[in-house]
């Protein structure tokens, strides 16, 4: 978890500029703020509730906040990379418990603008730290997550991305964690 904020704070330090404060750089960054909303993977849980009713936890669900950084170089107007890292949360929708899927994905992509406003990307994710906390109606489970591909396909600030890669938990089974979604990015300074 330490090596997480450890690079989150490097992140944060490069797309400061304060680091590339040069009049003209040969590297631009900046700040990425990125918010997303993701549904897929395998069930890793399901809570029934009092009602009778159930609900399954999928691996990929949840909802993401990232930060990072965008970095370009000008001479290549038409590529750039960025970096990530943020909090992925999925939960139940029980009145009685804090039932809830955690994970922190780190993301690294590179991209080309087809145009100003259309943007293709492809790159790698790993969620690290995930934990299903069960809030004493489930067994807390630790798993671990391979590198897997992403890919992104953006217009202005919103974009449809598609990830795989796989879960590990803590007895060896194995579980689909990809998933679809729809962000929101933005970046600063403009």
């Amino acid at each position: 978890m330490r090596n997480i904020f450890s690079l989150l704070a490097l992140v944060t330090l490069l797309t400061s500029g304060s680091v590339l404060a040069q009049n003209d750089p040969a590297v631009k960054a900046k700040l990425l703020i990125d918010i997303g909303l993701h549904y897929g993977g395998d069930e890793i849980a399901t809570v029934v509730f009092q009602d009778g009713n159930e609900q399954d936890m999928l691996a990929g669900q949840g909802i993401s906040l990232a930060v990072g950084g965008e970095f370009s170089v000008p001479s290549f107007k038409y590529a750039f990379l960025r970096t990530s890292i943020g909090v992925k949360y999925s939960t139940t929708a029980a009145d009685n418990a804090n039932i809830m899927f955690l994970r922190y994905p780190l993301n690294i992509m590179a991209y080309a603008a087809i145009t100003d406003d259309i943007r293709l990307g492809i790159g790698t994710t790993s969620h690290l730290g995930a934990e299903l906390k069960g809030d004493g109606f489930l067994p807390n489970v630790s798993f671990d997550g391979t590198f897997g591909p992403r890919f992104e396909i953006g217009y202005k600030w919103m974009a449809l991305n598609y990830e795989t890669f796989t879960f590990t938990d803590e007895f060896g089974f194995e579980y689909e964690g990809g998933s679809i979604g729809l962000s929101i990015s933005v970046t600063l300074p403009e």
